[in-house]
């Protein structure tokens, strides 16, 4: 999500957020650098003879543009033997097009893993990637401050980079202006708690005509639900799905209660847009740039996404309001680090020239090409205050830089825990499903079903455990434990050590 995902998000994004129950994002010792002979590094990677091609599968549909007309145009440029073949798919299509293809053996050269099920460290562990550590120096790259171990790295090769910034979040909420003025609200003033929010909502509701209504909330997509829970109680002052003081799945603590109690306030007020029950985000985005809605909730790519397929709604006006809390004391969001956005398949033909390719996207200059297609923030953030960008989109941005910090992740510390992720099997139903089944009504005791994940979550865990101590991976519950992790504070590098 999202650039035609979903959050991340999709699974994508659940399994990025800090608080998680496994992240997701498998990291082990905290380390920067390449972390990679790179003893090819620096040779032609287009040496052989005769024409290459480089099948591409991703799901960002607002990168385009950025890909098909300018980086991999260029990169024939500098090697008239190479040419990139793009498929674009969302990312549902995408995850099922991929399995389909490892089974037959068709896998592109390099491709995203929206739609995939599990961990990276399960990818890895599957052979489904290609280390890019020998063909690129990513050591002395502007990237080697942002790779981590288990993230990025596994048994010390490098599979991975960051392209986007890891500090987002999926729940800004984006606001018609034209509607908000025609309510007399002021478009760039977000409401600060809950409470603001609804009677904002209400009046939007209220002050517009018939057809248009306050709020547009996709409940199809579960891994939507579960991204706005998660959000609002982290603003309610939650660590995440995770307590990283005591290792306890949180998802059924006061933080959690007040934020599915919230989204229920929101359908008790009526301002729902009465389609949302069977929109997911991205039919929801089309409904809201139609002016069927004022305000929908989504991520950074929102802007991005419009400017591909619905770019009048940009020029009618827009604006972004900062999430909002139960009170003026704000919680935090919490994230992972960023993880990695693409990968050289196992199955390339040229992996040599697919991590070529790849390495193209590490520098400053394609960072600043990256913002100005307003997707999620790039690696580089500084590129976004230099870039020309639409002001909602900088403000979001310094929105991000306020309320997200970075999180503790148990892999960092100890790689044993990302054998652990890999022998995790999803909990249903899911924080999100249970989200669904709330307000669509056919659960009413939401507590309950919490505090059952919790217990299904904390189960799993120990039984993944047991299962990577077998194979004799060294983890334990306590890996899940950091206490000096303190509130409101990034979880660096330096606090692993």
């Amino acid at each position: 999500m999202s650039t035609s995902t979903t959050p991340r998000p999709s699974r994508r994004q659940l399994l990025r957020t800090a608080g998680g129950l496994a992240i997701g994002l498998p990291l082990l010792n905290a380390c920067t650098g390449g972390g990679q002979s790179a003893q090819n590094a620096g040779a032609d990677p287009t040496d052989a003879s005769g024409p290459i091609t480089v099948n591409w599968w991703d799901h960002f549909r607002p990168l385009t543009e950025l890909f098909e007309k300018k980086l991999f145009v260029e990169y024939h440029g500098k090697h008239d033997n190479v040419t990139v073949k793009r498929r674009q798919l969302d990312p549902a299509d995408l995850g099922q097009a991929l399995q389909l293809a490892r089974r037959s053996k068709q896998l592109p050269d390099v491709h995203s893993t929206a739609g995939l099920s599990g961990s990276v460290a399960a990818l890895v562990t599957n052979g489904w990637f290609h280390p890019i550590g020998d063909f690129v120096d990513l050591g002395n790259s502007p990237m080697k401050d942002y790779l981590y171990d288990g993230i990025h790295r596994f048994d010390g090769k490098v599979y991975t980079f960051p392209v986007f910034s890891g500090r987002w979040h999926d729940s800004t909420t984006w606001v018609n202006s034209a509607l908000a003025k025609q309510a007399s609200l002021d478009p760039e003033q977000s409401p600060a708690t809950w409470d603001e929010y609804r009677a904002t909502v209400r009046t939007l509701d209220q002050k517009t005509p018939d057809s248009v209504h306050g709020l547009l909330l996709p409940m199809k997509d579960t891994d939507y639900l579960g991204g706005k829970l998660t959000a609002f109680a982290q603003m309610a002052g939650a660590p995440g799905q995770t307590d990283w003081k005591t290792g306890e799945i949180a998802v059924a603590s006061e933080p959690f209660i007040q934020a599915m109690e919230f989204l229920l306030a929101l359908k008790a007020d009526g301002v729902l847009h009465p389609a949302s029950s069977s929109l997911g985000p991205r039919d929801a985005r089309a409904r809201w740039a139609a002016g069927e809605a004022a305000l929908f909730p989504w991520g950074p790519w929102f802007i991005g996404g419009l400017m591909v397929e619905e770019s009048p709604a940009v020029k009618r006006g827009i604006s972004a309001w900062q999430i909002p809390a139960p009170s003026t004391q704000r919680g935090t969001v919490y994230v992972a680090p960023a993880p990695g956005s693409f990968f050289v398949s196992d199955q390339a033909k040229n992996p040599k020239v697919a991590a070529d390719v790849l390495f193209q996207m590490t520098t400053a200059d394609f960072a600043a090409q990256l913002a100005t297609r307003m997707d999620q923030p790039p690696i580089l953030l500084d590129s976004v205050d230099k870039a020309d960008v639409h002001p909602a989109y900088k403000k979001n941005v310094s929105f991000f830089q306020q309320d997200v910090r970075i999180g503790p992740v148990p892999e960092v510390r100890n790689g044993g825990v990302a054998k652990a992720l890999a022998e995790m099997r999803d909990v249903h139903p899911s924080p999100g499903e249970i989200v669904q089944a709330v307000l669509t009504g056919s659960t009413k005791d939401y507590k309950a079903a919490l505090q059952q994940y919790a217990d299904k979550a904390t189960k799993e865990r120990k039984r993944a455990i047991d299962a990577a101590k077998k194979k004799g991976a060294e983890v334990s519950e306590d890996d899940w434990v950091f206490g000096n992790w303190q509130p409101g504070q990034d979880y660096t590098q330096a606090s692993y050590k």
